[in-house]
């Protein structure tokens, strides 16, 4: 089992308050070897899992997809999966396999374009790849936030010491 690294969580943004509400759909990042974005719905009763093994180079541009095809269920990014997808099964995907990259390309721009009244929460975890993509999202209308790792105090079971890297504010 690979280690987490990111989470997305896609809700509401509070009209006059930070943070999110109303969250129905959440994303975890596996990496260590093969990475994988699993999508978990948060409302409805089947409790929906899908799982993509996304690209290395548009890791988050791929969660982002995600959101447009299983969570806001763009009508055109619906059409063009149902046309590029070699693999039709809906909760399994591997995109370097089901997918000609010019046509996802051609999604990861349709999905540019879709705006939405949604918030989209990035935490992104120390070591994970999608670290440095961030600012892709700057090309989305959407609502983000980004929580990024400040601070972390882990054993380190090769010194076997409690080691503390980053900053904490004073209270």
């Amino acid at each position: 089992m690979g280690t987490f690294t990111a989470h997305l969580l896609v809700g509401s943004a509070h009209p006059y308050e930070g943070g999110i509400y109303g969250i129905t759909h959440t994303l975890q990042l596996s990496e260590n070897g093969r990475p994988a974005w699993i999508l978990n719905s948060t409302n409805d009763a089947k409790k929906t899992k899908v799982t993509w093994i996304p690209t290395l180079e548009h890791m988050l541009e791929d969660a982002l997809l995600m959101i447009g095809l299983y969570v806001w269920k763009d009508e055109a990014l619906c059409k063009m999966k149902e046309r590029y997808f070699t693999n039709q099964q809906k909760n399994y995907i591997q995109l370097y396999e089901d997918i000609d990259p010019k046509h996802l390309e051609e999604m990861y721009a349709r999905c540019r374009d879709i705006s939405s009244t949604s918030k989209i929460m990035i935490s992104v975890f120390e070591g994970s790849t999608i670290q440095t993509q961030i600012p892709v999202i700057r090309a989305y209308d959407h609502d983000f936030e980004v929580c990024l790792s400040v601070f972390q105090k882990a054993y380190n079971v090769w010194s076997g010491v409690r080691e503390e890297r980053g900053v904490l504010k004073p209270s």
